[in-house]
């Protein structure tokens, strides 16, 4: 509050063992929220204040946070390679019961071979029980993941979903709610950040002008 920073409460609703995919477009919160339920466990685990109104949080045996890093020019494999070790970590570390913080998953490789990747991932998670917040990019997964669990559905592994609420103008609250976001935005992102043919159509007459070129 000091620095003028106003943290939004936001309502997070979990079972032990659940699965949750979280969703919505960049800046929207979603690496936000899963650093905060991870520091929450990790808080209440040790023993001190967390910083919520009112919760229940469940002792776990283990916390595997994971969150996205940008790739390393020392880094001993590629981008998907980085991406399939630390899944292999994952699978590695994890206790039974365990809480599992993980953002961006499969967002090193191509949609098809990243969905078919992320869906082993989920699969397998609720065979160690462990209690999993998962953030993803691929919206179009996410949303057959939650067709899938829809009453008459079998055969899937039970999913929850969040989303990152929008406003009126579809800008992030940084609340989340019940649901598969539609859209990342990345027009509006785009746009607000000065990425359109537009501007950069006159970012190049300028720098020709400039060079008497036009």
């Amino acid at each position: 509050l000091a620095a003028g920073v106003h943290p939004i409460a936001c309502d997070v609703r979990a079972a032990p063992g659940a699965v949750v995919v979280v969703t919505g477009p960049n800046s929207g919160g979603k690496t936000r929220l899963l650093q905060a339920i991870a520091i929450a466990q990790t808080f209440a685990e040790a023993g001190l204040l967390v910083p919520v109104r009112a919760g229940r949080i469940l002792h776990a045996p283990g916390l595997f946070a994971s969150l996205y890093e940008e790739p390393r020019p020392d880094a001993p494999e590629g981008h998907l390679g980085m991406e399939l070790l630390r899944i292999r970590r994952l699978f590695e570390q994890l206790d039974v019961g365990a809480i599992v913080v993980l953002d961006e998953l499969c967002s090193g490789t191509n949609p098809s071979e990243g969905e078919e990747i992320a869906r082993l991932v989920l699969s397998l998670l609720p065979e160690l029980g462990v209690q999993a917040f998962v953030a993803t990019h691929l919206l179009q997964f996410a949303a057959r993941l939650a067709q899938e669990q829809s009453p008459g559905a079998h055969g899937a592994a039970k999913i929850d979903f969040l989303q990152v609420e929008l406003d009126e103008l579809e800008r992030p609250t940084y609340r989340f709610v019940p649901g598969v976001a539609k859209t990342s935005l990345a027009a509006k992102t785009a746009a607000r950040l000065g990425v359109t043919r537009e501007e950069l159509l006159e970012r190049i007459e300028s720098k020709k002008r400039s060079r008497g070129e036009a």
